[in-house]
């Protein structure tokens, strides 16, 4: 692939140049016929959560369309204002249902939003960088 992952995410500059290295490889990988579903089908995940219901989310929610991958819920801290495909969408100091993994869109504060989840939950915390760089 030709996109590479590089530069840190310390400037809005820099968040927005990563994300759009990131896209480029995720767009090339679907055109090379590879999804975001082979990552979760080899880790063994059927079940996700997805947290961040911007845009991020809904192209991976298209990306699994079709596949034997089950998005049961999406957790956002304005779970009211959010404009997302997904049908449950769960404030971020709500109790969430068992999921096999929760993914986090908002890529350039995963640190941070994994520090907060990892009390809630008892499975891994995924950020979409890590998803889509290893399709």
């Amino acid at each position: 692939m030709n996109c590479e992952k590089k530069g840190n995410q310390n400037t809005t500059e820099d968040r927005y140049q990563h994300a759009y290295l990131m896209l480029c490889h995720w767009l090339e990988a679907l055109y090379l016929g590879h999804k975001a579903a082979e990552y979760f089908a080899e880790a063994g995940y059927q079940r996700i959560a997805i947290y961040g219901m911007g845009d991020l989310a809904n192209r991976l929610l298209d990306d699994l369309l079709e596949s034997t991958i089950q998005v049961c819920y999406g957790i956002d801290r304005d779970a009211a204002g959010t404009v997302c495909k997904i049908e449950n969408i769960y404030s971020a100091n709500d109790v969430f249902p068992i999921v096999d993994a929760v993914i986090v869109t908002p890529f350039y504060a995963f640190e941070n939003i994994y520090e907060d989840l990892r009390k809630k939950f008892d499975c891994p915390i995924i950020s979409i960088e890590e998803v889509i760089w290893s399709i």
